[in-house]
């Protein structure tokens, strides 16, 4: 069976040499938990590879689900909303801090 995963806040940071923001770290858990989990995207994209599944949730409950691309700035691999869901909800809308 696969798991899907809530993600519920991001971690961003600057990426030389583009100068761009990045999430380099993501929550994983339910809003009203008392306790969420931190996972860098390494871990994310590793999950992935295990069937995993990542998404955000829109206020009305709708899910939008999260990809895998490689930047074409930095050339590494990130997370983002997939493209087909960013009218539902972009993870950029969630709670986020700068690493």
């Amino acid at each position: 069976m696969t798991t899907a995963n809530r993600i519920i806040s991001i971690e961003t940071h600057r990426a030389p040499p583009a100068s761009h923001e990045v999430i380099v770290a993501v929550s994983i858990g339910d809003e009203s938990a008392a306790e969420d989990r931190r996972w860098t995207v390494r871990s994310v994209l590793q999950a992935m590879d295990r069937a995993e599944r990542f998404y955000s949730q829109a206020p009305n409950g709708r899910r939008a689900r999260v990809q895998r691309y490689t930047c074409g700035g930095c050339h590494h691999e990130h997370i983002r909303t997939h493209t087909g869901d960013v009218a539902i909800h972009n993870l950029t809308n969630l709670a986020h801090t700068s690493a």
